[in-house]
C-alpha cells in the first residue's frame, strides 16, 4: 500500500476503532496532501461529536456537552435533544396536574402523547366527582349515625359496637349496670363478647349467652352483626334478655331435658338439639367426652365419689363457654356442642379444661387422677352426614385420643 494512503487508513480505523489513538501526523504527509488530511480530521472531529451526543441521548442524557456550532452533521441531532427537552418539560407539567399540554411535533409519538393527556384529564374529572360524591356519603352518614345513636338509647334492648381488633367497646346505648341484674356478671359479659370477635364469621347470626354467679342467673338472645363502623372493623351485638322466658322454660326443662345428678342437659335433649342444628345447617364442633376409670373410682371409693367425680367433670365441661351447651349422655359420657367453634380452638379449649381437673385433683388432695378423653368434630353448612354418623365420627376420635394418652388407672401416690 502507498505510504501516504496507509497513513490516512490507519488514522480512519482507528478514528472508528479506537477513538482515543486516533492521531493524525501532518509532518508526515506530503505538502500536496495536508489540506485533504485536515479535511478528514475535521471529518472525524463532526463524525466524534455526533456519536457523543447519540451515546448520551441513548442514555437519557439530554444535558450533554452540544457539538460545536458549525458542525452541521449535528444539526438533527441538535433539533431532536431541544424537542426532547421541551417534551419533557411537558411531560412534568402534565404530572403536576396540568392537562392543557399538548404535542404537535413528533408525529405518531404526539398523537399518542395528546391522546394520553386527554384520558388523564377526564380520569381527573371523573375522580374529583368521586370524591365529591364520597364527601356526600360521609356526611349522610355522620347524620345516619347521630340519628342511630339517638334512637338506639329510646330501645330497651342492648346495642354495643365492638372493635374486633382492640376488643374495646366503640358504642354502648345503655350503661352495663342498667341491664346487667349482676355486677360479676360484666366481666364473663366482656370475655364473651371479645371470644365471639374471634370466632364470629362474616354473616349475621344470633347465639344464646348465659350469665350465672353464685346462683345468679342471666340470659339474653344476642344478634351479632359484622361491620365497619367509623373506619373500624367492629361487631354490633344486640342484646334481649330472655331471663323471663328462660325462667319459665327452665322448670319445664328440668323434667324432660335435665339430667337429675349434673343438672346438665340429657341425652334426649342433646340429640334434638344436634339435629335442630344440622337441619337449620349451622357451624359448630361436637365433643364427645368420655372419663377416664369411672368404673375404678366406683369400686375402689364408692358410688358417691364416683358421682362427686361426674359432677367435677360437669362443672368442668361448662367452663368451656358461656354459649356451649353441656349434656350428660348417660353414665361416663357427656357430649358437648360449641356453636361457632372450629376443631382447632375446641381443641384448645379442651385442653386446658382437661388439664384443670389435673391440677384440681392436686390442690383438693384427692386420692385419684381427675382425667378426660375426647373426640371433636367440626360441622359446617356443607355437611351430609346424619347426628347418628357424627356421633359415631366423634366416638372413635375418642378412643384414638384414649389410647394415645394411656389413661392412668392407679390412685395418686402421696409423696
Amino acid at each position: 500500500m502507498d505510504p501516504v494512503a496507509e497513513i490516512l487508513f490507519d488514522y480512519l480505523r482507528d478514528a472508528i476503532y479506537s477513538p482515543a489513538k486516533a492521531v493524525l501526523d501532518m509532518e508526515k504527509l506530503p505538502e500536496g496532501f495536508r489540506d485533504l488530511a485536515k479535511g478528514l480530521a475535521y471529518y472525524v472531529h463532526c463524525v466524534q461529536e455526533v456519536t457523543s451526543m447519540a451515546r448520551d441521548l441513548s442514555k437519557g442524557n439530554l444535558r450533554g456537552a452540544a457539538a460545536s456550532p458549525d458542525n452541521e452533521m449535528a444539526a438533527p441531532l441538535k433539533s431532536l435533544c431541544a424537542s426532547l427537552r421541551h417534551l419533557t418539560w411537558q411531560t412534568q407539567q402534565v404530572a403536576n396536574g396540568d392537562y392543557n399540554q399538548r404535542v404537535n411535533f413528533m408525529g405518531e409519538f404526539a398523537a399518542g402523547f395528546n391522546i394520553m393527556v386527554e384520558q388523564l384529564a377526564l380520569r381527573q374529572q371523573a375522580l374529583l366527582e368521586e370524591i365529591d360524591r364520597n364527601n356526600r356519603k360521609v356526611v349522610a352518614l355522620a347524620q345516619s349515625k347521630s340519628l342511630f345513636e339517638a334512637i338506639s338509647a329510646q330501645v330497651t334492648q342492648w346495642v354495643i359496637v365492638m372493635d374486633r381488633k382492640e376488643k374495646v367497646w366503640r358504642y354502648a346505648n345503655h350503661p352495663v349496670g342498667e341491664l346487667l341484674s349482676n355486677v360479676a356478671f360484666e366481666s364473663q359479659l366482656r370475655e364473651w363478647l371479645e371470644q365471639q370477635s374471634d370466632i364470629a364469621k362474616t354473616v349475621p347470626r344470633t347465639e344464646e349467652l348465659e350469665l350465672r354467679d353464685d346462683g345468679a342467673e342471666q340470659y339474653f338472645r344476642v344478634e351479632i352483626h359484622p361491620l365497619q363502623w367509623r373506619e373500624h372493623d367492629a361487631l354490633a351485638f344486640i342484646l334481649t334478655d330472655i331471663s323471663a322466658n328462660r325462667a319459665r322454660l327452665k322448670k319445664l326443662e328440668g323434667m324432660a331435658y335435665r339430667d337429675p345428678l349434673t343438672k346438665a342437659y340429657n341425652r334426649r335433649y342433646g340429640m334434638e338439639l344436634l339435629s335442630d342444628w344440622l337441619e337449620k345447617r349451622k357451624d359448630f364442633t361436637i365433643c364427645f367426652v368420655d372419663m377416664d376409670n369411672l368404673k375404678y373410682v366406683n369400686d375402689q371409693f364408692g358410688h358417691n365419689e364416683g358421682d362427686a367425680y361426674i359432677l367435677s367433670v360437669a362443672e368442668t365441661l361448662r367452663r368451656f363457654s358461656n354459649s356451649a351447651v353441656v349434656c350428660r349422655l348417660g353414665g361416663d359420657e357427656f357430649m358437648l356442642l360449641a356453636s361457632g367453634w372450629d376443631e382447632e380452638m375446641a381443641g384448645k379449649r379442651m385442653e386446658k379444661l382437661r388439664d384443670a381437673l389435673a391440677v384440681h385433683d392436686h390442690e383438693a388432695g384427692r386420692e385419684y387422677m381427675h382425667s378426660i378423653s375426647y373426640g371433636l368434630v367440626e360441622v359446617d353448612a356443607g355437611n351430609q352426614l346424619e347426628a347418628s354418623e357424627l356421633m359415631s365420627i366423634a366416638d372413635e376420635k375418642m378412643y384414638v385420643y384414649k389410647r394415645s394418652r394411656k389413661p392412668i388407672l392407679t390412685p395418686i401416690l402421696s409423696t
